[in-house]
């Protein structure tokens, strides 16, 4: 039942993405104010933060509970955070073991700088994920120490899906 709020369903799910989604749809709006005041604190441009969101009437919100792939962007760079950063086993395909093992030991607010570096990386390098993997370990955006690093991980470790 992914994508249906919790309150229409009776058991927590046991899948980890799906485990991700339920649990973001009870916490929604605290994980929306955490993607809005990472994307503010980091130095995304205004015009860029949040996007209309399918699942809540098309209203404007930075963090997307029923996606699942950490986060992405739309036709004019509006960046959105979504379950995916919610989900350790997110990195499982497409990336080596040790990338694996350091997302699922790194804690939200670093995972959602990642995250926001990437998807801006990749709206500025024409939508091309392998060019967001090089630039996000460097990007100007002011993330985290432990961001950064997660980003060098992301790059050295991607094998393709």
């Amino acid at each position: 039942m992914a994508g249906v709020p919790p309150s229409a369903r009776q058991a927590v799910p046991t899948d980890p993405a799906d485990h991700a989604v339920d649990f973001s749809w009870r916490y929604v709006e605290d994980l929306d104010i955490v993607a809005g005041q990472a994307m503010m604190d980091i130095g995304i441009p205004d015009g860029q933060m949040g996007a209309g969101d399918p699942d809540r009437l098309g209203q404007h919100h930075s963090f997307h509970p029923n996606d699942r792939t950490g986060g992405s962007y739309g036709p004019a760079g509006q960046i959105t955070v979504d379950s995916g950063v919610m989900n350790p086993n997110l990195f499982d395909r497409g990336y080596d073991q040790d990338t694996q093992n350091l997302w699922r030991n790194t804690r939200l607010k670093d995972r959602v700088h990642a995250i926001l570096a990437h998807e801006y990386e990749e709206y500025r390098n024409g939508s091309d994920h392998e060019q967001a993997l090089r630039h996000a370990p460097t990007t100007a955006l002011a993330i985290s120490e432990h961001a950064r690093e997660l980003c060098r991980r992301m790059q050295m470790g991607w094998r393709g899906c």
